[in-house]
């Protein structure tokens, strides 16, 4: 995925750098002085938005109104998609674990999330909900992760951004998500996260065998993630051989 221009700034170079040494403050704060001689530049709102995401939770608001900039510079281009994309997803997948104690806990949350049609149509009265405040709104994720996969010519970027597409639509409908998994499949035959996915899923579905046949793809192809699948099939009452 393209990340700078063709001719970026001597100063968003040292901002790339610094955010690959994990050195987010400093990658916040020279990209703020960019950001400053360039307001309008789709790269510079892109790595601002990264270095704020990166930097922590509390600036995840902040992250998702500049990628939300960008896209409105430069709807082609996938690098904004799939940063707003990654701060929904992250804190749908939150809220799903936080809010998952008591039955129908995690679907309450998302109870009143805005479309991405509500979200963008000026002439609608938009009253948040709690995924929206938590900036983890599962239908945003979804569109933006998969607009980004449709703008990326990389194959491998392709297959990571509808994998985590596809994950929020498992949690939404089962069948969706088997759906979205096997897509990805036909990409690349050997995507273990699918693979781990499509497990679950099937064993949510009560495909008891179909679970167990992705057990043992995960255990053959990836043997040190094979005791946790073990445990999320537990649940379904899937036993591993």
């Amino acid at each position: 995925m393209q990340e700078l221009s063709e001719n970026p700034s001597w100063l968003l170079r040292k901002v790339v750098q610094a955010f690959y040494k994990e050195r987010y403050k400093t990658a916040k704060w020279l990209v703020c002085i960019e950001n400053l001689r360039n307001p309008n530049d789709y790269f510079t709102l892109c790595w601002y938005a990264n270095a704020l995401y990166f930097s922590g939770a509390h600036n995840d608001h902040k992250a998702a109104s500049l990628y939300m900039r960008a896209i409105e510079i430069n709807l082609s281009h996938p690098l904004a998609h799939a940063g707003l994309g990654r701060i929904h997803y992250t804190n749908a997948l939150r809220i799903i674990r936080e809010y998952k104690i008591f039955p129908g806990g995690h679907d309450i949350m998302f109870a009143d999330e805005l479309s991405t049609t509500d979200d963008r149509d000026e002439t609608c009265i938009r009253v948040k909900g709690f995924a929206d405040y938590e900036c983890g709104n599962r239908e945003i994720a979804i569109e933006e992760l998969k607009h980004a996969a449709d703008l990326v010519d990389d194959a491998d970027d392709k297959v990571e951004l509808l994998c985590m597409a596809a994950e929020l639509l498992a949690e939404m409908n089962n069948k969706t998500g088997i759906k979205a998994l096997e897509k990805i499949l036909d990409i690349d035959i050997n995507y273990v996260p699918a693979h781990f996915h499509l497990a679950g899923c099937y064993a949510a579905n009560g495909q008891h065998e179909l679970a167990l046949q992705e057990y043992e793809f995960i255990k053959d192809n990836a043997p040190e993630i094979a005791t946790d699948l073990s445990t999320l099939l537990a649940n379904y009452n899937v036993d591993v051989p």
